[in-house]
């Protein structure tokens, strides 16, 4: 055999061997998975005590939009707003369905009420010039609870209501504001809470509460350390009053209105 050929064959056969004892592998693919939903939890007076602390909605952010789960609904609202400070229920709201929350400027749930016509003060003597019958008396004020992972917004609308005299829902003035941490009736809330940012829009008057606008339009959870539910919440402020610029003038005559208004939270 010509050395050529013994040459070639040589090659091939370190070829072959080469192929052989090459070393093996595999692949391993490794695909952790964690997700977390949005959660809203809203609280505020349970039914029965009128002042025991009791979610009303936990609502799930699982579907596009506003179309959210809530964990706690249909027959089982049994919670109330409070009254703004304290953990009393306000005297005449019913039942929430999904924090409903019932006005009645007439005699506005036991809060200041220096000028109630179902049952009037008396008064002392004095000088009636410069004076005018106006003030803070004729304003209603509520609250509930928000605790959450996520960005959420809270609508409202007026649904319904009763008015009498020369009252009607355009003389209702109202707003909404967010305490971050305070305590109320000895529970401290807010310790592990921050503002939710985002806005509150301006409404001229209650009629305009249709839910076409949500009435707050958050940016940021409220949880922002560990803590409990409580910790973790913030208190939103409804206040509403009788009278164009927030009081009540003689001009606008007498009679008794009451709006329900149902504030309804979402995950956007």
């Amino acid at each position: 055999m010509s050395y050529r050929k013994l040459l070639l064959a040589g090659a091939a056969l370190a070829a072959s061997t080469a192929a052989v004892v090459s070393p093996a592998n595999a692949s391993i693919i490794d695909r952790p998975h964690f997700k977390v939903l949005g959660v809203v939890i809203v609280w505020a007076a349970d039914e029965t005590n009128g002042n025991t602390p009791i979610a009303t909605d936990f609502v799930i952010d699982d579907d596009a939009g506003d179309a959210d789960t809530d964990l706690i609904g249909g027959a089982n609202l049994d919670g109330r707003t409070v009254v703004t400070g304290s953990l009393t229920a306000t005297a005449d709201a019913t039942s929430t369905a999904g924090l409903g929350s019932v006005l009645d400027i007439d005699n506005a749930g036991g809060n200041i009420a220096t000028i109630d016509t179902d049952s009037p003060a008396s008064f002392s003597s004095f000088d009636v010039t410069g004076a005018t019958l106006t003030g803070d008396a004729l304003t209603y004020d509520s609250s509930f609870y928000v605790a959450s992972n996520t960005a959420f917004a809270i609508n409202g609308a007026v649904v319904g209501g009763t008015q009498s005299g020369d009252f009607d829902i355009t003389d209702v003035g109202y707003s909404m504001d967010v305490t971050v941490a305070g305590t109320d009736d000895g529970l401290t809330f807010g310790g592990s809470a921050q503002n939710p940012g985002g806005t509150f829009p301006t409404f001229a008057h209650l009629g305009e509460v249709d839910g076409s606008v949500p009435v707050f339009f958050g940016t940021d959870r409220t949880a922002a350390t560990p803590g409990s539910i409580v910790d973790q919440s913030v208190r939103f402020d409804a206040t509403y009053t009788l009278g164009a610029g927030g009081a009540y003038d003689l001009s606008q005559g007498a009679g008794e209105i009451q709006a329900d208004v149902v504030y309804t939270v979402f995950v956007p």
